[in-house]
């Protein structure tokens, strides 16, 4: 492993941790978890989702998704409802408990973002998202187009 993939994956393993950390300590008392979070903060933004596109777009197993929005529907975040048009389609919407805490959560989720960027001016703050959504984009390729079992010399 060359050093640079070392430092990168380890510095992307210890943001990942310290954000889990972050955020579970602050979310305590709600019930609610990071691994939670991210699925009703998307859906404040898009209610309505499925359980499909919320996979698709975490680039999750479904089951993982089921889990989760299990929890939120246990803890009365979200309630899932048949799509009119095709029952066997589940619309996921955030409940009136659910949008209670859409300040508490996106508190939490600015602060982090506060901190973990803390030092960096805007311009690197964009050329950050920048080069990020181009891994994310190169990631996606690989298994996209099927790479996952090429060996590389």
């Amino acid at each position: 492993m060359s050093e640079r993939h070392e430092q990168m994956t380890k510095d992307i393993a210890i943001i990942h941790r310290a954000e889990w950390v972050f955020k579970n300590e602050r979310l305590k008392d709600t019930g609610l978890s990071k691994g939670q979070l991210r699925y009703l903060y998307t859906l404040y933004r898009h209610d309505g989702l499925t359980q499909e596109a919320m996979a698709k777009r975490f680039m999750t197993d479904k089951a993982n998704v089921t889990r989760h929005m299990n929890r939120l529907e246990e803890l009365g975040m979200i309630c899932r409802e048949s799509d009119p048009s095709d029952k066997r389609v589940h619309r996921i919407f955030v409940t009136e408990k659910g949008w209670q805490l859409q300040e508490l959560i996106e508190e939490i989720t600015t602060k982090w973002s506060e901190c973990v960027t803390a030092g960096l001016s805007e311009n690197e703050k964009d050329e950050l998202l920048r080069l990020l959504d181009k891994m994310t984009a190169n990631s996606l390729e690989v298994i996209e187009r099927g790479y996952l079992n090429e060996r590389t010399e």
